[in-house]
């Protein structure tokens, strides 16, 4: 696998993010996070600080996605969508 851009591994944190909260609840780990978007943990720190001040994630025990942070995350994924029907991704 390639490398991946900014905006990729930012995407890719934000979905770790919701899907972690969905499925665990409470009970979520920032090092869940860190595998699902597989990212090394040291990076997954610095890229939730430049998140957070973004204004897309809140960091509390476990990040939270903003309100913002939902749309940014919604628009991600309908692009990924968009990418994998034209078969570039």
């Amino acid at each position: 696998m390639g490398r991946r851009e900014r905006w990729g591994v930012a995407g890719s944190i934000l979905d770790a993010i919701d899907r972690e909260a969905t499925e665990r609840g409470e009970s979520a780990r920032v090092t869940n996070v860190a595998v699902r978007a597989n990212v090394p943990y040291d990076r997954l720190v610095a890229y939730l600080e430049s998140l957070s001040t973004a204004g897309l994630v809140v960091l509390d025990k476990m990040p939270r996605l903003t309100a913002e942070g939902e749309q940014v995350l919604k628009q991600y994924r309908d692009w990924i969508e968009v990418v994998k029907r034209y078969g570039l991704l």
